[in-house]
């Protein structure tokens, strides 16, 4: 099981180190803050918890960098990059290179939270205007499935799983389910977590691709 730490904050931006604080409710947990990327290189050791990481900060290497493979793919590290103005071909680049989240860096704190809710349980964030345009690119690459396969995906599935299911792979939050449901945020991850065990997937995004008929 991986060891829980305290949250990584890597800016250089005082305001900013302030407003994830506060919008993560750190207040009391005393998160690691360091001021540049070089001081990410020297603190980075494996299966640290997740890293917040200002994408203003100077120095930042090319997604396509071998600087991410040792930081991802070797230490292991979780990392949200949060830039002050994202591009959905920016979140794209740090998603491939293998972040578990791409954000504005000023979200607001709901949305700080629900990150850092989802990115814990070892899920991928990706923000709605992104996953929009994922579920539309899917839908166009999409070839029909032959119709004794078309619903395959459901078959393991109670009725509430299923309708979940749909729901989020349309790109509705966990708030917006609960309310077309009338079940709480807390049910719908619930009944999000079943369903990602059942079909043997760790994300929204694969989420996607299996309902959508792509995987």
């Amino acid at each position: 099981m991986r060891q829980t730490t305290v949250p990584l904050l890597v800016s250089n931006d005082i305001g900013l180190l302030k407003h994830w604080c506060k919008g993560l409710h750190l207040k009391s947990k005393a998160p690691i803050e360091l001021s540049s990327f070089t001081e990410l290189l020297a603190r980075a050791r494996r299966k640290e918890d997740i890293v917040w990481l200002d994408m203003n900060l100077p120095s930042i290497p090319a997604w396509d960098s071998g600087v991410w493979q040792n930081l991802i793919r070797e230490k292991e590290l979780r990392i949200i990059a949060a830039s002050s103005n994202p591009t959905d071909s920016d979140a794209i680049a740090a998603l491939d290179a293998g972040c578990v989240g791409y954000c504005h860096a000023y979200s607001d704190s709901a949305t700080l939270m629900q990150i850092n809710q989802v990115t814990k349980a070892g899920h991928i964030w990706i923000g709605a205007n992104l996953m929009q345009q994922l579920i539309q690119s899917a839908n166009r690459a999409a070839t029909p499935p032959a119709a004794t396969n078309a619903n395959a995906w459901q078959s393991s599935l109670t009725a509430r799983e299923r309708e979940v299911a749909k729901l989020a792979a349309n790109g509705a939050s966990n708030l917006q389910i609960g309310e077309a449901c009338g079940i709480s945020e807390r049910t719908v991850k619930a009944h999000l977590s079943a369903v990602f065990e059942k079909l043997e997937i760790t994300d929204r995004l694969q989420l996607v691709l299996k309902v959508h008929g792509i995987q």
